[in-house]
């Protein structure tokens, strides 16, 4: 059985509530998705061409000044795909980490270089927690009818600390106690 790609239905689901263009939902989903299901410009656009041909999105050309530029907007039937999608159990993730490939690979001659790449995390880490910080802090402010966004980054948040809490407790000793 083929797996089938959900690209459509991140861009079906950007779609729901406003007409965007591609470089608008590449940047909506760089700010807002990405934590958690990427997707790159490449698989954004020749998956908006499929939509259109199926029905699914109308483009619309638009001219900013002398530059064109090609809105979407969802239809009915995106609007019913989508809506059945969403009804489906998700499929199980598929989590792909390489600093967790190199923890596993990890023995005696490489574990110095793991105790760097260990801190390294623990600093992007930390970083990342700042950053969701700043995002709650905007979606409880300025977007409360975004409850779900608010969830969404809540459990995300959850993972973080985790990830952060475990890699103090197994490899940041030194650290934890001098960077918190």
């Amino acid at each position: 059985m083929t797996k089938e790609k959900k690209t459509k239905f991140v861009i079906l689901g950007f779609l729901l509530n406003d007409s965007l263009s591609g470089y608008e939902i590449g940047e909506m989903i760089k700010e807002s998705t990405n934590n958690f299901w990427q997707e790159s410009d490449a698989s954004i656009y020749p998956t908006l061409k499929l939509l259109t041909k199926e029905g699914f999105v109308s483009a619309e050309p638009v001219y900013v000044g002398k530059r064109r530029k090609e809105v979407f907007t969802i239809t009915n039937a995106g609007r019913e795909a989508f809506l059945e999608w969403f009804k489906r159990s998700p499929d199980p993730d598929q989590h792909r980490e390489e600093f967790l490939l190199k923890l596993f690979f990890t023995d005696e001659t490489t574990e110095e270089q793991m105790q760097r790449h260990c801190d390294e995390k623990l600093r992007e880490l930390k970083k990342l927690r700042e950053k969701y910080k700043e995002i709650e802090d905007f979606l409880i402010k300025q977007s409360p009818r975004k409850t779900y966004w608010l969830k969404t980054l809540l459990v995300g948040l959850a993972h973080l600390e985790l990830d952060i809490s475990l890699l103090q407790e197994q490899y940041g000793e030194v650290y934890a106690t001098n960077n918190n």
